[in-house]
């Protein structure tokens, strides 16, 4: 996927994809930091892919993701699983963190 189409979400978006501080290590004592720029560059991909399908069917589809990438700025991960989980047939977890 070409890089510049991942930056054009990212710009529309305006937010960083630069990894948030504060988020550890899942299990164990917390050492050190998660890299999450190769989960962050995933979901760019993803939601490149839903946002430039001009399917007329998936219109609301691509909208709900727009609202939560609003509601997640710079979080595109947290974002897709938020958008994820708002499918029908799915429930919000009760927490994310």
């Amino acid at each position: 996927m070409p890089k510049k189409t991942l930056s054009a979400v990212g710009a529309r978006q305006g937010g960083s994809r630069q990894a948030r501080s504060g988020i550890h290590a899942v299990g164990g004592p917390v050492r050190g930091r998660v890299n999450l720029e190769p989960i962050r560059h995933q979901a760019w991909e993803i939601i490149d892919a839903i946002l430039t399908d001009t399917n007329p069917d998936g219109s609301e589809i691509r909208n709900q993701l727009r609202r939560c990438l609003n509601k997640n700025r710079g979080n595109p991960e947290r974002a897709l699983l938020m958008h994820l989980m708002s499918l029908p047939g799915r429930s919000a977890p009760a927490v994310i963190d």
